[in-house]
């Protein structure tokens, strides 16, 4: 039998289009989605590879839920399924979600939980111990890794940015560098009441 793939394929997306006919859905599923990104990517060259919107959401999700070795190996072994880590690193969508040092999102915070008519969350504070290292953030052109002074018990973003070369010189020899890493995290928690559908 010539090209069984492709007529399993073919059958999946007749009985895909059989079930939204049925439920006389728009709706379209993330399968179909996938599958379509596959397929139109392997009829192009690899450095112009192109992903729909809910393809590049699952591959954020996906990478930071099973970290980059595991992205990496699904991505290498399925051509066309995932973008590359420096595509993901560069959406619009990942530099708004993106977490800087010493920052508490207050605002989008309170929208959020505005956007799910909920004012209950739980709230969850971890700390883990890192290498002693000092790197440099391109998107904020700040240095990251000293420890951040505080503001009346707040600490202060972006406070070591410079374009001095002095300066920065007189933080890596004066500044403490930081020796933990500490995250809060807030996540809604919803109300349901089974008497009020």
């Amino acid at each position: 039998q010539k090209h069984p793939i492709l007529k399993c394929l073919i059958n999946l997306y007749k009985i895909i289009d059989d079930q939204n006919n049925e439920d006389n859905s728009e709706n379209t599923s993330f399968l179909n989605y996938f599958l379509d990104n596959i397929s139109s990517n392997l009829c192009r060259s690899k450095n112009a590879y192109r992903y729909n919107e809910p393809v590049l959401r699952f591959a954020m999700a996906f990478h930071v839920l099973s970290g980059n070795i595991a992205y990496e190996f699904v991505r290498l072994n399925v051509p066309g399924a995932l973008p590359a880590l420096s595509t993901l690193q560069g959406l619009p969508l990942n530099k708004q979600h993106r977490m800087k040092e010493a920052e508490f999102r207050f605002d989008s915070l309170s929208a959020h939980m505005n956007s799910l008519k909920t004012n209950i969350a739980f709230a969850a504070e971890d700390w883990t111990a890192v290498i002693k290292k000092i790197s440099y953030d391109s998107l904020t052109n700040s240095f990251v890794g000293l420890v951040p002074h505080l503001n009346d018990g707040i600490p202060t973003t972006l406070h070591y940015q410079t374009d001095s070369f002095k300066k920065l010189r007189e933080c890596f020899s004066t500044e403490d560098r930081s020796h933990l890493i500490n995250i809060h995290m807030i996540q809604p928690i919803f109300t349901f009441c089974i008497w009020n559908k």
